[in-house]
């Protein structure tokens, strides 16, 4: 029985330094925004630990940033899968994603910041192969206008990558903002400004209708807590 308590405790420390210095990765990048990759002593530093012990969870500050954009993937997956439903059309499922992650880049800058700049973004990731879904389907019911589906998915990742690092630097973002780009966004894929106003306003409708229920980390950004 002591045994298994020291086994249990020892795991929960690993789990806890662990986390520690994935926060420390993450933290680093939103302080270096324009500069290169952190350094090993630049996380050790934040999170006051050696660099040996760094090196017993992580080959490589490059692994960590890896594994803590896989976490982050699979978290916002998580997210998604949990608001949005099977039956919401296309278009109004992109325009929720999108501006989902915009109001965590509000509400979590230093979030916004290791975001922006790992490859969670990337136009061929795995996050983005259900909005690629979700456009080529907006496309077909005729929400959308393209000729191109790269192009277009390049336009929406881009912009939206641009937008979170702008959020992530900040000091007050506004709602405003996150509006017109969305706006432009969906201007962008072929809708008019009018539809485009009305997505956007249906998504918003819908985020705080749902959100405060299903997403652990949500709350208003624009609302004084």
């Amino acid at each position: 029985m002591k045994k298994d308590h020291r086994v249990r405790v020892a795991k929960v420390r690993r789990e806890r330094m662990r986390a520690r210095l994935l926060q420390a990765v993450m933290e680093c990048y939103a302080i270096r925004v324009l500069d290169a990759t952190p350094t090993v002593e630049d996380v050790t530093a934040s999170a006051c630990v050696s660099r040996a012990t760094f090196y017993k969870y992580f080959s490589s500050v490059e692994e960590a940033i890896e594994q803590r954009a896989g976490e982050l993937v699979d978290e916002m997956i998580e997210s998604l899968k949990d608001m949005l439903g099977s039956q919401m059309r296309p278009a109004l499922l992109f325009t929720v994603s999108v501006r989902l992650f915009l109001t965590r880049s509000v509400l979590d800058p230093i979030w916004a910041s290791f975001v922006a700049r790992s490859d969670m973004l990337r136009a061929d990731g795995v996050l983005f192969k259900g909005m690629t879904m979700h456009l080529n389907s907006s496309l077909s019911d005729g929400e959308f206008v393209f000729s191109d589906g790269q192009a277009a998915l390049t336009l929406a990742v881009g912009t939206m990558r641009e937008a979170i690092k702008l959020i992530s630097q900040m000091q007050q973002p506004r709602r405003e903002f996150l509006d017109e780009v969305m706006t432009m966004i969906l201007i962008g894929l072929g809708a008019n400004r009018e539809r485009a106003c009305l997505l956007v306003s249906e998504a918003a409708t819908f985020i705080y209708d749902e959100a405060p229920t299903r997403l652990n980390w949500w709350r208003d950004p624009w609302v004084a807590s």
